[in-house]
């Protein structure tokens, strides 16, 4: 099981001793990791705790502030539950500063947005963003953050449970390989879901008031043949572009197809990492990448469910004239 140290108010740092039960959920798509530990009643604990450590043998794998401490008295005892969320969830409670950037880098960003939450960045980049970037009134530092990467880099940026900021897309190089025939991370139950209904078909466009949508953007997924499912995009009026367009297919294909895994252990480790799963009913399942593990231990043991979806989809890169 995992193991855990507090961080009292005054800096001290206290052990949590006799975990009952954990829940920790990471997932790629949502900025902050969330966290659920039981334990028997501490007073200690209960008065002055203000942030949670998790670790994997001796490895930093969460940190964050302490959401809700909650007393639990009935007629099994009295029990304390903590809930944390990642170092990342500073970023979405947050105002930034309304302000105009000039030529921003990741550096700048670094400095005025994640350096302010114990946030560390692994994204060593001097090229700035050779434009402006506007932060208004209510944006919060992550839609700073998405904003910057989205125009720097064309990703989203990325917040590791355990503090690590990365903005340019960089993904883990080594691949988790998971199997039911024991060559790799050993899985006792396996759902793929191919979500046809999620599929876009394809995208038709017009880029001048007075034009009809003339320009159509098909999808290329193969899971996507017979299927009708038609959107509109009208660019001179949304001021969207092909790219957007681009990304509307993408995301109706990414969103199109999962599959979720259970396995035996904490495997925490493989989020983010491309995947492929050897199954001997399904076959070779490839171009996956773990988008969420959601860990848990308690009477039962430790198991992980761990989800995958396409890494990416192949999609037309030129419109076709009606």
């Amino acid at each position: 099981m995992l193991r855990f140290t507090v961080t009292d108010t005054g800096g001290g740092e206290l052990p949590v001793r006799n975990v009952l039960s954990v829940y920790l959920d990471c997932d790629a798509r949502v900025p902050a990791d969330s966290l659920t530990v039981t334990c028997p009643y501490d007073a200690a604990l209960r008065a002055g705790a203000d942030r949670i450590q998790a670790y994997d043998g001796d490895t930093l794998v969460f940190c964050g502030q302490l959401d809700n401490i909650a007393a639990e008295k009935n007629a099994a005892g009295v029990l304390l539950r903590l809930n944390a969320r990642s170092l990342a969830a500073g970023l979405l409670d947050n105002e930034a500063e309304p302000v105009t950037y000039r030529d921003p880098d990741a550096a700048l960003m670094e400095r005025r947005h994640l350096r302010p939450f114990g946030i560390a960045l692994m994204t060593q980049d001097a090229a700035p963003y050779f434009d402006t970037l506007r932060i208004d009134k209510g944006m919060s530092h992550w839609q700073v953050l998405r904003s910057f990467c989205r125009s720097r880099y064309g990703c989203e940026p990325r917040v590791t449970g355990n503090g690590r900021a990365y903005l340019n897309g960089e993904m883990p190089e080594e691949t988790a390989v998971f199997s039911d025939r024991g060559d790799g991370i050993a899985y006792y139950a396996v759902k793929e879901s191919q979500k046809r209904y999620r599929l876009l078909s394809e995208i038709r466009l017009k880029f001048q008031q007075a034009n009809a949508y003339g320009s159509v953007l098909r999808n290329e997924n193969p899971a996507a043949k017979g299927v009708t499912r038609v959107r509109y995009v009208n660019a001179a009026a949304d001021k969207t572009t092909f790219a957007t367009a681009q990304q509307m297919l993408q995301n109706s294909n990414r969103d199109s197809y999962v599959l979720r895994l259970h396995c035996c252990g904490c495997q925490l480790h493989t989020l983010y990492r491309r995947a492929v799963a050897e199954d001997s009913v399904l076959g070779r399942l490839d171009g996956l990448t773990v988008a969420q593990v959601r860990y848990a231990a308690d009477a039962r043991g430790e198991r992980s469910e761990i989800v995958l979806i396409k890494e990416r989809f192949d999609v037309a890169d030129a419109l076709h004239n009606q």
